[in-house]
C-alpha cells in the first residue's frame, strides 16, 4: 500500500459528546425511578446537568485545540450541539417539574 493515511475526521469527540449525553439521560431516569416526587430527584438532575454542561464545554475547549493541529471540522461540533440541547431538552421536566 502506498502513501499514508490519515483520518482527519474526530469521531472520537463525536462519540465523547453522545457518551455525556447518554450518561445524562441514565442519571435523570434513575434518579426520576429512584425518587419518584421527592425534590432529591430534582437536586440529581441539577447537578447532573451542570456536570454534563461542563464535559460538553471541556469537549468544546478539546476540539477547539484539536482543530489548531488539523483535525476535522464539522463532526465534533455538531455532536458537541446536539448533545448540549438533548441535554437541556431531557434535564426541562426535571427541573419544571
Amino acid at each position: 500500500m502506498a502513501g499514508h493515511y490519515t483520518e482527519t475526521t474526530d469521531w472520537q469527540g463525536a462519540g465523547w459528546a453522545f457518551a455525556v449525553w447518554t450518561a445524562h439521560f441514565t442519571a435523570l431516569w434513575g434518579a426520576s425511578s429512584a425518587f419518584p416526587g421527592d425534590p432529591a430527584a430534582r437536586w440529581i438532575a441539577l447537578a447532573a446537568t451542570v456536570v454534563a454542561l461542563a464535559a460538553l464545554i471541556w469537549l468544546w475547549r478539546l476540539r477547539a485545540a484539536r482543530r489548531a493541529r488539523g483535525a476535522g471540522r464539522h463532526v465534533t461540533p455538531l455532536a458537541i450541539g446536539m448533545a448540549g440541547v438533548a441535554v437541556l431538552f431531557g434535564a426541562l421536566p426535571a427541573l419544571v417539574g
